[in-house]
């Protein structure tokens, strides 16, 4: 198993980036939010309010976007997110693509606008950093490919849309699929690459840095429903008073 010299890192993710929520994250320095904007309900919107809100604050803000559109990256770039997850990659061409999307002149096309971002035009050189989620075969099967660009700055691990892929490709089984993770995070590791993998719930974060991976990410509306699940399982259960009168 590889060994990183990177900081272990626990954060969240989370498609409702609710005002209490970010609180209670800058509150406590949590390392990291990943917003999921990818196939939920969040909002471009949403986004830039929750970057705003955790601006002073330690943690970093990442997103994951719905799409690859080079559009699509440059407005999420412009909420001024430190970081941008990109889903359903499948080619390290597509990293490359979507750098040069989002950097400004002359390393990219990205337009200079006057946005958060950009300090409304004071400073061009804040630019989220690229990070790659390692969720189809393709991409896996490629990993040392990814690495071999300049531009890549770590990834993460889709799991259960990688399994998806394995199943398709006639291969199904938590055996495939724990040795494509446990592939991804070996060599990134190895190369001193950050690697992020989602945790079962909070209590199962240190396994997650047990398997080599620096960055453990927790989907917060999963353990919510979780908690309160066992809150209503510990209710004590209904007691029926019978009345008696006397005779």
């Amino acid at each position: 198993m590889a060994t990183s010299s990177l900081v272990r890192q626990v954060g969240l993710i989370t498609a409702e980036p609710t005002p209490s929520l970010l609180s209670v994250v800058a509150y406590r320095n949590l390392d990291f939010v990943v917003l999921d904007a990818e196939q939920t309900t969040l909002t471009l919107q949403q986004c830039a309010d929750a970057v705003q809100r955790l601006s002073g604050a330690n943690t970093r803000v990442a997103v994951r976007v719905p799409e690859l559109d080079d559009m699509t990256l440059v407005a999420f770039a412009n909420t001024g997110v430190d970081e941008i997850v990109l889903p359903r990659v499948r080619h390290p061409k597509e990293l490359e693509r979507a750098y040069r999307a989002t950097r400004f002149g002359p390393l990219g096309f990205r337009p200079k606008q006057a946005s958060f971002a950009s300090a409304f035009g004071a400073d061009y050189s804040l630019e989220p950093r690229l990070t790659v989620l390692f969720e189809t075969v393709e991409a896996v099967d490629a990993v040392e490919d990814f690495l071999a660009l300049e531009c890549f700055d770590g990834g993460w691990v889709g799991p259960t849309d990688l399994a998806g892929e394995l199943l398709k490709q006639g291969r199904p089984g938590a055996v495939a699929l724990e040795e494509c993770v446990q592939r991804v995070v070996d060599v990134l590791g190895a190369a001193g690459q950050s690697v992020g993998l989602p945790a079962a719930n909070i209590a199962s974060a240190g396994d997650v840095h047990a398997r080599g991976a620096d960055r453990a990410a927790v989907y917060w509306e999963r353990e919510l429903a979780s908690m309160i699940a066992h809150l209503a399982a510990a209710a004590a259960p209904e007691t029926r008073v019978t009345r008696c009168d006397s005779p």
